[in-house]
C-alpha cells in the first residue's frame, strides 16, 4: 500500500505557520503536521492556530504534534502543559490527528482515548528512541501497547547503527501488521541509514511517511518530491510478470517466448546491470564483491516500477533480500520457475559466466545451494510453475494463464 506523505511546519510564529500551511495547500502532499514545540508565540493561540491549519489545508490532514525535548522536540515545549494541551486539541475536535508520546504516561493516554474515542479528532500514540533501535519483540510490545491504550494509530521511531537495526524495525513492523491487520502502524528509522524505511516502510505496512519541503523537522528526513519519485514508481500498480529462481531453470529463454506471446517489452536483470557498469556480472563479482552487486539488483527495481508492464527475468540472486521481494511484488506477478539439480546441471555445465559456481560445478553443490536459497524463492513468489518435462510454449502459456 502507498503511504500517505507528510510535511512538517516547524516555523515559530504564526504568520510563517500560516504561511507554510498555505504553501503545502498547493503541494502534492496528503498530510502536514505542526509542531507546536517550535512556536514561539502565546499558549492563548494554539488552538486557534490549529483551527486556522485545518482551514487553510482543507481536504489535506492535520496531525498536531507537541514533541517535548526528552522525546527529541524543541526545549520550547516545556513553556505548554502537555497534556492539558493534548486534551484541548482533542475536546476541539478541529485537527485529524494528535500525537501522544504513549510512554509518558500510560494511563493517561488510555483515558483520554476512552473519553474521546468517539471524537473527529484520533489520537497517534508514539514511542522515539533517539539513541538505539530496540528488539523485534520490544518494538513489538510498545506497538500492542499503543493498541491497547486505545490510539488510533501505533508509531514507533528509533535510531539505527548499522543496517540490522533497519532490519530490525521493518521485520517488526511486518510481524505487527500480519498480527493486527486492521491497526495502522507508522514506523521509521532515523537518520541516513533510516532512508530505507522512510522510502519503503509501506512495503512492510507502514502507512504514512514524513518528508521535508525546506526545513527538517527530525534526522533523516527526505526531500519530498524525492520521495513522490519513488512512491510513483514502486506503487505505480504496474503488472509486470516478473521471472525468479535458481539460475539455469530457464528464465532468459521463458522470458523470450513470453515477449514473443504477448509483445512486451523483455528485461533481463543481469544484462541491465551489466550493461550499466560496462563490465560482465564476472567482473563485478570479481572487483567488487557480491554485496556490491546485490545493491545494484535492489536500486534497479525501482526504475523497473516506472516502465509500462514488462516480462522481467531476474538474476538467481534477486529475491534473497526482503526489501527486493517485497518491492517486486508490488510492481508485478512474481513467477517462481523450478527445476531438478540435475537438468539445471545440464544447463549450465558449459557457461563460464555463472561465479558462484565457479570451482564448484557440480550436482551435489547446485542442490546445497538451491536448498538454501529456495525459502527465499517461495516467500517472493505469487506464482510458481515447474520447467521440466515441457516445452517452452507450453511452460509460457500457463504463466499468462496464472498471470493475466
Amino acid at each position: 500500500m502507498r503511504p500517505k506523505l507528510c510535511v512538517p511546519i516547524v516555523e515559530s510564529l504564526r504568520d510563517g505557520i500560516t504561511a507554510r500551511a498555505e504553501e503545502y495547500a498547493r503541494l502534492a502532499v496528503d498530510m502536514a503536521e505542526w509542531r507546536v514545540d517550535f512556536y514561539a508565540g502565546y499558549e492563548r493561540e494554539l488552538l486557534s492556530i490549529v483551527a486556522e491549519l485545518k482551514k487553510i489545508l482543507k481536504e489535506k490532514e492535520l496531525i498536531v504534534t507537541l514533541r517535548t525535548e526528552a522525546e527529541g522536540g524543541e526545549p520550547n515545549a516545556s513553556r505548554f502543559d502537555y497534556f492539558s494541551f493534548i486534551e484541548d486539541v482533542l475536546q476541539q475536535g478541529m485537527a485529524d490527528y494528535v500525537d501522544i508520546e504513549v510512554a509518558r504516561c500510560e494511563e493517561e493516554v488510555r483515558r483520554l482515548c476512552l473519553k474521546y474515542a468517539d471524537g473527529y479528532t484520533k489520537i497517534i500514540g508514539s514511542y522515539h528512541d533517539f539513541e538505539a533501535t530496540p528488539a523485534q519483540k520490544d518494538i513489538i510490545k510498545r506497538l500492542e501497547q499503543a493498541k491497547q491504550a486505545g490510539c488510533t494509530i501505533g508509531k514507533l521511531a528509533c535510531m539505527p547503527h548499522e543496517q540490522d537495526d533497519v532490519d530490525t524495525l521493518l521485520e517488526a513492523t511486518a510481524a505487527m501488521k500480519e498480527r493486527y491487520p486492521e491497526f495502522p502502524l507508522i514506523t521509521m528509522a532515523m537518520g541516513e541509514l533510516g532512508r530505507q524505511t522512510r522510502l519503503y516502510g509501506g512495503l512492510y505496512g507502514s502507512v504514512l511517511s514524513f518528508a521535508c519541503v525546506e526545513r527538517a523537522s527530525a534526522p533523516g528526513q527526505i526531500y519530498y518530491e524525492d520521495m513522490q519519485r519513488i512512491f510513483d514508481k514502486i506503487y505505480s500498480g504496474n503488472k509486470h510478470i516478473i521471472l525468479i529462481g535458481f539460475m539455469g531453470v530457464g528464465k532468459s529463454t521463458i522470458s523470450g517466448e513470453l515477449q514473443r506471446q504477448t509483445n512486451r517489452v523483455e528485461i533481463d536483470t543481469d544484462c541491465w546491470i551489466e550493461e550499466r557498469e560496462n563490465r560482465t556480472i564476472a567482473d563485478i563479482f570479481e572487483q567488487e564483491g557480491e554485496e556490491y552487486f546485490r545493491q545494484q539488483e535492489t536500486e534497479m527495481i525501482d526504475e523497473l516500477g516506472a516502465m509500462k508492464p514488462a516480462v522481467i527475468s531476474c538474476g538467481g540472486g534477486m529475491a534473497l533480500r526482503d526489501l527486493n521481494r517485497r518491492k517486486l511484488r508490488a510492481i508485478g506477478t512474481v513467477v517462481l520457475l523450478t527445476a531438478e539439480p540435475e537438468t539445471i546441471f545440464e544447463r549450465v555445465k558449459e557457461s563460464d559466466s555463472r561465479p558462484l559456481l565457479n570451482d564448484n560445478m557440480n550436482v551435489e553443490y547446485i542442490r546445497k545451494l538451491m536448498a538454501e536459497r529456495q525459502p527465499f524463492y517461495e516467500r517472493a513468489a505469487d506464482v510458481t510453475v515447474s520447467t521440466e518435462h515441457k516445452m517452452v510454449s507450453q511452460i509460457a502459456k500457463e504463466i499468462l494463464d496464472k498471470c493475466l
